[in-house]
């Protein structure tokens, strides 16, 4: 070989090592991110970055935290899919804050932008991205005596406000107000948000309120709401009836698309419900499928679509169910994953949308997991390879001394996606 060709392979073999992780070709998202609050509240809440590549050597291993310089926030919801413009919305619940995280360099997260309360509404709860970028989110209270009706705002990409709308509704009981979840249905110029109480911290209680944070209960409801995408106008406020006399049509969780075009609500009470007529005058909800939560002290909260596939956290399990939705009105129970004791109150779960993974966290408790699952069939299991070095079981453990932003402790985890998409 002549020495210019050993200068050649030379190069390509120091470039091939200079590569960043997120430019290694790996048909998977590259990155898990997860919002995460310091146990004790002693230093700052923190966005941690994961590495989610399989065939990686650092698998498993948080490599970035960016802590937003804010204790005891509660970090909550984050949005469920990797935003397009890599900027994502975050909400420290206690404290009432967002704050939009600039994930463009994974490796080096910045904090781009936080606000709290918007014209007279509190709050913040969860976020949906529309096609131009910008973000819906519901506010569940006023500001004034953190009482609802609360409203549905649009943001720009940057968290600046465009618009806002009030939940309130004339003849329905203000308490039942309390806009949680959100889903845009752009290709139906309709809005979909789901009214459930998280409740107030200790320090924004009205004294008539009397709640903790943790509660979701303190006010049973069940409605949800259409609006229109445009102007954010509220065009129907709808009830979830209990099928057979049951209480799962209580407190709606999380609305989602289904491949055919259908919506699915689930409630945190552990029912299923499908809406139709949305775009009608009269839009309905009807029951469809009951978890095996339904009855318990436990709550069913985030799912996620994948194919033909809703993925439900049941903690009661604890574990995931997915359902086979090709018939939306007949949705049929697909397989069941059961896990561990060590991994209770599951709670939420994202997709990978380059593979068949999914990201699962337990409800303020300290560990994630990635689960795999055979789209074919449905079933899925736990990626034993996913774990914190040299442990013997899967999972990465927040129960830590030592972060790359220094030595805070035990974190408790919530929100959770892959990304980036591209």
């Amino acid at each position: 070989m002549s020495a210019h060709l050993k200068t050649f392979f030379l190069i390509v073999l120091m470039l091939g090592a200079a590569m960043t992780p997120a430019q290694v070709p790996t048909g998977q998202s590259p990155y898990i991110f997860v919002w995460a609050g310091d146990s004790d509240e002693k230093d700052p809440d923190f966005l941690a970055v994961i590495d989610a590549r399989s065939g990686s050597a650092t698998y498993g291993e948080v490599v970035a935290t960016l802590p937003v310089g804010a204790r005891g926030t509660f970090p909550h919801h984050t949005e469920y899919e990797f935003p397009s413009n890599s900027l994502l919305f975050a909400n420290g619940w206690g404290a009432g804050q967002t704050f939009v995280i600039d994930l463009r360099d994974p490796r080096k997260p910045k904090l781009a932008n936080q606000f709290k309360n918007i014209t007279g509404y509190a709050f913040p709860h969860s976020y949906t991205r529309l096609p131009n970028g910008n973000v819906l989110a519901t506010f569940q209270v006023r500001e004034k005596g953190y009482e609802p009706p609360g409203a549905l705002a649009e943001f720009d990409p940057k968290g600046k406000l465009i618009r806002i709308s009030s939940a309130d509704v004339a003849g329905i009981d203000k308490k039942q107000l309390w806009p949680y979840s959100v889903l845009a249905l752009p290709a139906k110029d309709r809005i979909v948000t789901s009214s459930t109480e998280m409740g107030l911290p200790k320090w924004a209680q009205a004294k008539p309120h009397g709640s903790t944070h943790e509660s979701h209960t303190l006010t049973d409801t069940n409605y949800v709401q259409i609006w229109r995408s445009k102007d954010l106008k509220l065009l129907a406020t709808i009830p979830l009836d209990p099928p057979r006399g049951e209480r799962s049509n209580l407190n709606p969780a999380e609305p989602r698309l289904l491949p055919d075009g259908s919506v699915y609500v689930n409630t945190f009470n552990c029912g299923l419900f499908r809406l139709s007529g949305i775009e009608g005058a009269e839009p309905k909800a009807e029951s469809v499928y009951t978890f095996p939560g339904a009855g318990t002290k436990e709550e069913c909260a985030v799912p996620v679509v994948m194919g033909k596939y809703w993925i439900q956290t049941d903690p009661s399990l604890p574990g995931l169910i997915a359902l086979d939705v090709s018939d939306p009105a007949k949705p049929i129970e697909a397989s069941r994953l059961i896990l561990d004791k060590r991994f209770e109150k599951t709670h939420w779960v994202a997709a990978d949308r380059r593979s068949d993974r999914l990201v699962v966290t337990g409800n303020n408790r300290s560990w994630v997991l990635v689960v795999n699952i055979d789209m074919a069939t449905g079933k899925m299991t736990v990626d034993p390879n996913f774990k914190t070095k040299d442990a013997d079981h899967p999972g990465i453990d927040f129960d830590r001394a030592k972060w790359p932003h220094g030595l805070s402790g035990k974190a408790v985890v919530h929100g959770a996606l892959f990304g980036p998409l591209n």
